[in-house]
């Protein structure tokens, strides 16, 4: 995949991640969001070698948010800005 693609695709996951949790901020799980997030993963960032830490960051996320603990949406709110801080990480070693 060429950087530029990638970093498009990475951006538009960001903004997906973004929405997830401000929706988590209010205390609801929006499962639309999540199953994009999976979407997203799947045509191509999970198996970009550039992404590698990826795809096990994003499992995180989605094992947060379908516990069913006191603290689900404080450890998904967690998790969604692990998964930001690596898609930025990514995003700065592009081109």
């Amino acid at each position: 995949m060429e950087d530029l693609d990638l970093e498009r695709r990475l951006r538009r996951l960001r903004r997906v991640v973004d929405m997830l949790q401000t929706d988590l901020r209010h205390e609801y799980l929006n499962e639309k969001l999540l199953a994009e997030i999976d979407q997203h993963m799947e045509r191509g960032i999970a198996t970009e070698p550039r992404c590698g830490k990826l795809p096990a960051t994003v499992d995180a996320l989605r094992e947060s948010a379908l516990s069913t603990g006191a603290k689900r949406f404080d450890d998904t709110i967690r998790a969604c800005e692990k998964l930001k801080d690596m898609i930025e990480d990514v995003v700065s070693r592009l081109g």
